[in-house]
């Protein structure tokens, strides 16, 4: 079983692109088990494409996941039953025990993410698993740290591509011979696979974020 963990649709407001029907046509070219959509604080786009699945008969898992907004950074919301709304780190964690949902941390140790929640020994005990491997970090090291701070502190892992354009999909996840992936990453039973995003799809991401940014003043 193969599960990219992390990934957005158009339904994140400022940096998806994808349209949810060619994110499952990718998954499935990508020979995917299955994946997390993961928009910003929003679960539209994970029903969208279960609707999608659903129709087509497609055999592909959907997880309904949010990147979520807090005081302290983006938190991962995976098999949650409700959307969650932004808050404080702890109201966000406890809201996502409430939703039935497990917590991941993603991209603790990127330094180029301003939204990143900088992660501590305090924090153990608080959260369910760390992304242990995220495609688009530019740098190995951040991963490495992210790597290395979940086996110091045997926490769960998980791994994605964070994937905002097509050719990112399936570029970072996890694997394992469970049918279960929820208590797959909870038993610690996964490996990550993956490898870098490209640095241009980055700058597609900022071009975006411009022109979304200049349409949305326009039409006020």
């Amino acid at each position: 079983m193969m599960f990219d963990m992390h990934v957005h649709t158009l339904h994140s407001p400022k940096c998806g692109w994808m349209r949810p029907e060619r994110l499952v046509e990718r998954a499935i070219q990508k020979r995917l088990d299955g994946l997390a959509v993961t928009d910003h604080n929003t679960i539209d786009g994970a029903h969208e494409v279960i609707d999608i699945v659903r129709d087509k008969q497609m055999e592909l898992s959907v997880i309904i996941g949010e990147e979520i907004s807090t005081d302290r950074g983006e938190v991962l919301a995976y098999f949650i039953n409700r959307e969650i709304e932004p808050g404080s780190f702890a109201e966000v964690l406890s809201e996502i025990r409430r939703a039935g949902g497990i917590s991941a941390i993603p991209h603790p140790f990127d330094k180029l993410r301003h939204h990143a929640v900088r992660l501590t020994s305090d924090d153990v005990g608080s959260f369910d698993c760390i992304e242990a491997f995220n495609a688009r970090c530019l740098s190995k090291t951040y991963n490495d740290l992210a790597y290395n701070f979940g086996m110091e502190h045997d926490l769960a892992i998980s791994a994605g591509s964070d994937a905002h354009f097509l050719n990112e999909v399936g570029n970072g996840g996890v694997i394992t011979k469970r049918r279960d992936i929820r208590e797959a990453i909870m038993k610690k039973d996964v490996t990550i696979f993956g490898h870098r995003s490209m640095v241009i799809n980055h700058a597609g991401t900022k071009v975006l974020k411009l022109v979304r940014s200049i349409w949305s003043h326009i039409y006020e």
